[in-house]
């Protein structure tokens, strides 16, 4: 039995159930998968003949006892593929090399300008950079979420383009019914970290100008960071605090309701990779509202599911919303399209393992 052996988070976010999904169609085909999960997981799912689990000895798979509890797992099962993403990425790009597995594909989730907006170390991170330069060439084969990131990755890291893939993150279908225009509330959405890469500060300018044209406007905003506090103290400075509502984080399977019942989207980032919240937004038939990023790119198709908008022109939020609203029913239904065409776990799973096994 051929074994695979993927490193990633304990299952219950959007990134591991991808991987989850993607194990059960190999195991469909006679492989045995291993999952190793960062975070020092206290219960882990029950082993199997095809399915083993594990998680690292630390929180953060970085330290000697790591390498030595993952040398030990290739050297017993023997595996033809690894696959790591993360936190994982060193050790497993190291041992792998080191023991010879065939094939090691490295998942390249971020891009280097996202990581650099948000570190308050820019030249610790660019020497990390050097370091991922060297680690990421053990690998064989290199996955990315979007073409953006691809070619970011590319000209970053100086890897292989021929062995360089594409392979976008996919969602479960939604496990609930569609809801209507006249019954959602009149909000815009936005989902993630209050970090300086996320673009809150531009987008809070930019809806102050848009409070004058639909003064019931509501912006809910999910997520906590370092900037939270800012963030609050800029909406009373441009009163608008009384339209923005800060929730803090949720678990992921209570955000899809805040997706269902929004009239739009907003991902107001200065640098994106993927956005996997524009995905649970389609899968909720919102329409997008984005600023151009590396992986808006891919996903929101201007005047189709959704509307671009600029930072640096301070009417253009306002200008992009008012067009979505105007026809939202024809964008909703495209967006609904677009998850269903592109990014539905239950049609799409299979073609990214059938991709996978075509390299083996």
């Amino acid at each position: 039995m051929k074994t695979i052996l993927i490193g990633t988070s304990n299952f219950g976010s959007p990134v591991s159930d991808y991987f989850k999904e993607l194990g059960k169609e190999f195991i469909e085909n006679e492989y045995r998968i291993i999952f190793i999960f960062d975070g020092l997981v206290k219960k882990l799912p029950a082993n199997t003949n095809q399915q083993l689990y594990f998680t690292w000895p630390s929180k953060r798979p970085t330290k000697i006892k790591d390498f030595v509890f993952l040398i030990k797992i290739i050297k017993k099962y023997q595996p033809i593929l690894c696959l790591s993403n993360f936190s994982s990425t060193n050790v497993i790009s190291i041992v792998s090399f080191l023991f010879k597995v065939k094939y090691r594909i490295n998942y390249i989730h971020t891009t280097s300008k996202a990581i650099e907006n948000d570190s308050q170390n820019i030249l610790r991170t660019r020497l990390l950079r050097y370091r991922k330069i060297i680690v990421l060439k053990l690998n064989n084969y290199f996955f990315t979420n979007s073409e953006g990131t691809k070619r970011d990755a590319i000209s970053t890291y100086f890897l292989n383009k021929t062995h360089t893939y594409v392979f976008p993150l996919l969602l479960k279908d939604n496990d609930s019914s569609y809801i209507p225009l006249i019954n959602r509330k009149f909000n815009l959405l936005i989902v993630g970290g209050l970090t300086p890469t996320k673009g809150h500060k531009q987008l809070f300018y930019q809806l102050s100008n848009c409070l004058e044209k639909y003064p019931n406007l509501k912006l809910q905003v999910i997520g906590s960071g370092i900037l939270k506090q800012n963030l609050i103290n800029l909406t009373k400075e441009l009163k608008i605090d009384n339209n923005i509502e800060f929730i803090g984080n949720l678990p992921n399977h209570e955000v899809q309701s805040y997706f269902a019942n929004a009239i739009i989207s907003i991902s107001s980032s200065l640098d994106e990779a993927y956005g996997l919240v524009n995905i649970e937004a389609l899968r909720a038939g919102t329409p997008l509202v984005c600023t151009k990023t590396a992986g808006s790119l891919d996903i929101l198709k201007e005047g189709f599911n959704g509307e671009y908008f600029d930072h640096k022109n301070e009417h253009s939020l306002c200008e992009s919303i008012s067009k979505v609203i105007e026809n939202w029913e024809q964008y909703s239904e495209n967006s609904l399209r677009t998850f269903k065409n592109y990014y539905s776990m239950d049609s799409k799973i299979q073609q990214h393992k059938n991709k996978i096994i075509e390299l083996l």
